[in-house]
C-alpha cells in the first residue's frame, strides 16, 4: 500500500500485520498495502539464500485506525530476495479490485537488512512507492520511507518497537510499541501469534491526502449542490499524537516450501484530527467550515500465501 508518518516517537508496535508470519515484508505506508517488516526470530529463516513469491489479499486498506471513505480491498502480488547474510530486497503491486474500480493502485520496491543477536531481532528498510494517480489511499501522498523495527524476546512475551519516517511533500515520523506471544502447534507448521499494538504519529500525509485526494474523484456526487471543488487541510499536522490502539491474531501454516497465514485485525482510532474544509462554488463564492473527523472502530483482515524457492 504509509503515508508520510515517522514511527519514531518508538511508541508503537509493527503496524497491525507487523507479526503476522516468519516472512519478514518491508514497510510500506498504510496498515493495509503498507505491511512494516515482521520482527518474528530470525533464528527460524536458517540463515539462507532464497527467493520468496507472495500473494496476499486485504479486504480494506486501514492505516493506523485511518481509511478512505470508500472501501479499497487489495491484492498484491510479490517477489523477495532474501540473502543470507540478512540482505533482502522486494517489489509487489497492489491492485485494487472492487464494484466500480480495477486498476494497480500502488507500486512497491523496498530494500534492507535484518540481524539477530540473541534474544534481540532488527531490521532496517527502505522503500520507495508508486501511488496511481487516481488512488484514494489515505497513504497515497507518500512517496518514500525508511522504518527500523526490532523485538526482543522476554521468553513468556516478545515486545516490539518500531521508528518510521515517511518523505512525501512533508516528512512524518511513526512509532509503534507492542506485545505479541506465539503459540507453535503442530511441529512447529503452525503458528498463533496474538499481538496488542499501540501506534503513533504525525498526520502531514493525511492532510495532503485531504488536500489532493480525498474530494478529488471521477463522477464523485458532490457535497454540497453548486459546489466546484473541495479541499482540507488537516488543524496542525505536525503534532505527535497516539493514533490508533489495534489487536490482531496473525496465523501461519508452513507445508515444505508453502506457507499459508491469516491475519484478523481490530483497530480502535483515537484522537480525531479537526478539518478545514475550503468550498468554491460555481458562482464565484468561497466558503470555510471546520469539522472533526469521524472516526471509527474497524475489523479488518489479510489472507496470505507464500512460495519459498
Amino acid at each position: 500500500m504509509r503515508k508520510t508518518s515517522i514511527t519514531i516517537a518508538f511508541l508503537t508496535s509493527v503496524i497491525s500485520l507487523r507479526a503476522q508470519d516468519e516472512r519478514q515484508l518491508p514497510a510500506t505506508p498504510s496498515d493495509s498495502l503498507h505491511v512494516a517488516a515482521t520482527t518474528d526470530s530470525l533464528s527460524k529463516h536458517h540463515r539462507h539464500t532464497y527467493l520468496e513469491a507472495t500473494l496476499d489479499y486485504q479486504n480494506n486498506n486501514v492505516y493506523m485506525g485511518r481509511k478512505d471513505s470508500a472501501v479499497l480491498p487489495y491484492f498484491t502480488p510479490g517477489l523477495s530476495y532474501y540473502h543470507k547474510s540478512g540482505f533482502y530486497a522486494t517489489a509487489s503491486a497492489a491492485w485494487l479490485k472492487n464494484a466500480d474500480i480495477s486498476r494497480i493502485d500502488l507500486v512497491t520496491i523496498a530494500s534492507g537488512f535484518r540481524f539477530s543477536a540473541g534474544k534481540y531481532d532488527g531490521d532496517f528498510t527502505a522503500s520507495k512507492y508508486f501511488y496511481n494517480t487516481q488512488s484514494t489511499s489515505v497513504t497515497s501522498e507518500i512517496q518514500a520511507s525508511m522504518s527500523y523495527s526490532s523485538s526482543y524476546d522476554l521468553g513468556w512475551i516478545r515486545t516490539t518497537l518500531s521508528g518510521q519516517l515517511n518523505m512525501g511533500n512533508n516528512t512524518d515520523m511513526e512509532a509503534s510499541l507492542g506485545m505479541e506471544h506465539s503459540f507453535d502447534l503442530m511441529d512447529d507448521a503452525l503458528e498463533i501469534t496474538p499481538t496488542l499494538t499501540a501506534n503513533a504519529g504525525t498526520l502531514n500525509y493525511y492532510s495532503n491526502y485531504y488536500k489532493t485526494r480525498r474530494f478529488n474523484r471521477k463522477n464523485a456526487k458532490k457535497a454540497v449542490s453548486g459546489t466546484v471543488t473541495i479541499t482540507g487541510t488537516v488543524v496542525n499536522p505536525s503534532a505527535f499524537k497516539v493514533l490508533d490502539y489495534e489487536a490482531s491474531l496473525p496465523i501461519s501454516f508452513t507445508a515444505g516450501k508453502c506457507t499459508f497465514s491469516a491475519t484478523p485485525a481490530f483497530s480502535i482510532p483515537v484522537n480525531p484530527a479537526r478539518i478545514n474544509l475550503q468550498y468554491a462554488y460555481s458562482t464565484g463564492a468561497t466558503a470555510l467550515r471546520q469539522h472533526v473527523e469521524k472516526i471509527e472502530n474497524t475489523f479488518y483482515w489479510t489472507l496470505g500465501a507464500a512460495y519459498r524457492f
